[in-house]
Order: structure tokens, then C-alpha cells, then sequence
């Protein structure tokens, strides 16, 4: 799958041991709205201190199978948003 670009204001940040998650307020409401940061990546963003709520960025991403489990149907299979790059949009 291609990488894809979403753009859009911080509104929340959690972070803790080293997984980062980040919610936006898309400028496209149809795009995702939450991204996970981990290892290299995640590290970068947190030192480079590029997020903030309330800060326009860009999220480059993938969007990669992910099984999803749900109690009363079983398992399907879904797409999540696979994080390649985070920066100040700009």
C-alpha cells in the first residue's frame, strides 16, 4: 500500500515507556484520527519535541492489515494506520 498524508491540530498526546499515542483533529474528517509512535521514530519526535497539543502536523502513513477481535462475530481482519513519519505541517 502507498503512503498517505494527514493533516491536522494535535488534541492529544499520551506517552509512556516509550509508546506514544496521538489523537487529531484531521483537517479531512474522513481520515484517521489516531496514531501510535513507537521505538526510533517515537524517540525522534519526543527529543525533537514536535508535538504539542494545539501544534499543526503532518502524519505520513501506511495503512496495514490489523486483525481485529470481536467478541460476539470472531476475528476480521481491518486496516490500522502504521506511522512512517510525523512533522511540524508547514
Amino acid at each position: 500500500m502507498s503512503i498517505r498524508t494527514v493533516l491536522g491540530t494535535v488534541e492529544f498526546i499520551w506517552d509512556d515507556n516509550g509508546h506514544m499515542l496521538v489523537t487529531l483533529d484531521p483537517d479531512d474528517p474522513a481520515d484517521p484520527h489516531t496514531f501510535e509512535l513507537t521505538g526510533e521514530l517515537r524517540d525522534r519526535v519526543a527529543a525533537a519535541d514536535v508535538l504539542a497539543e494545539g501544534a499543526r502536523v503532518e502524519v505520513d502513513f501506511e495503512a496495514v492489515p490489523h486483525e481485529v477481535l470481536d467478541p460476539d462475530s470472531g476475528p476480521s481482519e481491518s486496516l490500522r494506520a502504521a506511522v512512517v513519519d510525523v512533522r511540524p505541517a508547514g
